[in-house]
Formats: structure tokens, sequence, C-alpha cells
């Protein structure tokens, strides 16, 4: 059961990635009407430790990457980028289905929503979705020819 709890805590951070509370710092009108669905290609990490999305597009010089502690996100989360220091806070549900990963791993598949943070990158209520493949080691990583959209 814990192990099934980290892993949906790991795939919080897909969906980009929170019931959890935050507080939404305004941000200039013209950088929220420039976020538009941001679209990662790669997931790193373990389970037991820190889950990272990079690959991103649209490409942004100070947005290259976004972590996150794994068990800090079991029913959502933030997650910060790098190098801003910014932070998108997401509310995800993650469901165990499929069969796109390798066998012997599992599917989670993770949508939700935005719910705030500080991010010009990204803005309340843009969707998130993504599908990732878990190993028995606690590795994670995007369904190949995915992508973790937020």
């Amino acid at each position: 059961m814990r192990r099934f709890l980290v892993a949906i805590t790991a795939m919080t951070v897909i969906a980009l990635p929170a019931s959890v509370a935050a507080v939404s710092l305004s941000s200039p009108a013209s950088a929220a009407a420039a976020s538009s669905a941001v679209s990662c290609k790669k997931l790193t990490g373990n389970i037991s430790g820190n889950i990272t999305i990079s690959k991103c597009k649209p490409k942004s010089k100070t947005n290259k990457s976004a972590s996150a502690p794994a068990t800090s996100l079991a029913s959502g989360g933030t997650i910060t980028w790098a190098s801003s220091g910014q932070t998108t806070t997401v509310s995800l549900t993650v469901t165990q289905e499929g069969t796109a990963c390798p066998k012997g791993d599992t599917e989670y598949v993770v949508s939700g929503s935005v719910t705030g943070g500080s991010s010009t990158y990204t803005k309340s209520g843009d969707a998130v979705a993504g599908e990732a493949c878990l190993t028995g080691s606690g590795n994670l990583s995007l369904v190949k020819k995915t992508s973790i959209t937020l």
C-alpha cells in the first residue's frame, strides 16, 4: 500500500503538475496572457526522492525544468521551476491503468489542473495530463512518445 501511495505521489508531479492550497501571486496581465499550455517530453526521478520534468515547450530561458520531492505530492502539490524559482501548484487524479509500459512496469495516468503558484509559465486553470511508467525499483519515466501537459 505504501508503494502505491508513493507512486501516486510521484505521478502527481506529472500532471503538474494540487489540492494543496496555495496563494497565487499576481503577475502582469501581459505575462498571464502569454501563458499557454506547457508540454514536457521528459520525466525522471524516483518515488522515494525527487521528480524532474524537462524538455518543455514553449521554450523558456528561465523555466527549463521543474522538480519537487515525490513524497510531498501525494494529494497534489507544488513544483518549482529552474532557474526562475517560480512555482506551479497542481491538483491531480492518478489512476493505474494501461499496458503501454514495458513488461514488469506499471502505468499510471494523471489528470487534473493547475490551481495556482507564482509561475508566469503556467496559469491557473491550465489542464494537466500525462502517462508514466513506474519500474520495480521505483524509477519513473513517461510512456514512450508521450508528454506531460500543464
